[in-house]
């Protein structure tokens, strides 16, 4: 895809913010435990309340197969098998369709490491918790996703509005990984499967 596409730019407007995650997220040892847990913790405080509010603004009606994109209850669901309590939330604020764009690329954007994260996590322990990072494996969400995004009509779109929303995603999430507690600081139960 060129450079010249809404992809393109949108990759190089977050190019900094992306990176700013990566080195937040990077030092976290998800192979642990308690590692794991925190990043669950931190991923839940930015992505829960981003995708209520795109919810609040209608994403359905942009982006019709929305309801099987959406990952707060698999991430939810992770959490609670690991015994680790959720805090209320920050709200969050989608302004425009334009802006919700911008944002729906950083969260579907961040479904491409997930298999990556997935087998560190498996060291974690045994048989960890996966709804949040294997969500939607199997299917070409990021390519229909893609498709979708360049089809936004080119005429009456904002890109700084979709610029700006993609890069208040990558901040919502470097912020949630700053605040999380120390990994050795949280409680997480043993978690264990029986082999079949």
């Amino acid at each position: 895809m060129s450079e010249s596409s809404l992809r393109g730019r949108l990759r190089e407007a977050t190019a900094q913010d992306h990176a700013i995650l990566d080195a937040r997220v990077a030092g976290w040892r998800i192979e642990t435990p308690a590692g794991y847990a925190a990043f669950l913790l931190a991923s839940a405080i930015a992505l829960t309340p981003l995708e209520l509010a795109l919810e609040r603004a209608g994403v359905q009606t942009w982006l019709p197969d929305w309801p099987v994109r959406a990952r707060r209850d698999a991430l939810a669901a992770d959490l609670a098998v690991l015994g680790v309590e959720v805090p209320v939330f920050e709200p969050a604020f989608v302004p425009s369709p334009d802006f919700g764009a911008g944002l729906l690329y950083t969260l579907e954007g961040s479904r491409l490491g997930a298999r990556v994260l997935a087998r560190q996590a498996r060291g974690a322990m045994d048989g960890p918790p996966l709804a949040y990072l294997t969500h939607g494996q199997g299917r070409p969400l990021w390519r229909d996703f893609l498709t979708w995004l360049e089809s936004i009509p080119k005429v009456g779109s904002r890109t700084d509005a979709i610029q700006a929303g993609a890069r208040y995603g990558f901040n919502r999430f470097s912020d949630a990984f700053e605040i999380v507690p120390s990994p050795q600081g949280l409680n997480v139960r043993t978690v264990v499967h029986d082999r079949v």
